[in-house]
């Protein structure tokens, strides 16, 4: 779980990570805003050698409230992180 974050409505907001698989390269980065039952795909682009990967997601909240984002990585096997990483986002009007 990554620590719970603030924003404002109609304020960009950035999250940023890091994640790694040492048997295959990352392919791309997998977000979630509905508690998993649907995923949106975003892939990932000049992967570093060791296979680490800094990555940044960035989206404007459009409501004030309390939302929770899960994030995993997806490589290029298509195998995903065992287990989806969980920010808490705190947004006001």
């Amino acid at each position: 779980m990554i620590g719970t974050r603030y924003g404002k409505v109609g304020e960009p907001f950035t999250l940023e990570g890091y994640a790694q698989d040492f048997a295959s390269p990352l392919a791309a980065l997998q977000v979630s805003g509905d508690q998993g039952r649907t995923w949106t795909t975003y892939p990932l682009h000049d992967i570093d050698a060791d296979r680490n990967v800094n990555w940044s997601f960035s989206f404007t909240p459009e409501q004030a409230g309390t939302h929770t984002l899960l994030m995993r990585a997806q490589n290029e096997k298509g195998e995903l992180t065992p287990e989806a990483a969980r920010v808490v986002i705190r947004v006001s009007g």
